[in-house]
């Protein structure tokens, strides 16, 4: 192995080895912006109605003004 061969190999190896815990870091969980409860409040003060069983996180259903 030529002394150039080692120095990219070994740069190569230090930029994956900085690399791959930058993305493990990225991937934890992020805690949800705002609680179901406060969903449903907003939905209720908006004139909808919330359908907490609808997903994982709950729906909020508007009615269309011109088709009742």
């Amino acid at each position: 192995m030529t002394r150039r061969t080692r120095r990219i190999l070994g740069c190569s190896l230090l930029a994956a080895a900085m690399w791959l815990p930058g993305c493990a870091a990225l991937m934890g969980s992020v805690p949800p912006t705002y609680t179901p409860e406060e969903l449903a409040m907003t939905c209720t003060r908006n004139g909808g109605v919330w359908r907490g069983f609808v997903g994982p996180d709950g729906y909020c259903e508007y009615q269309s003004p011109g088709f009742l």
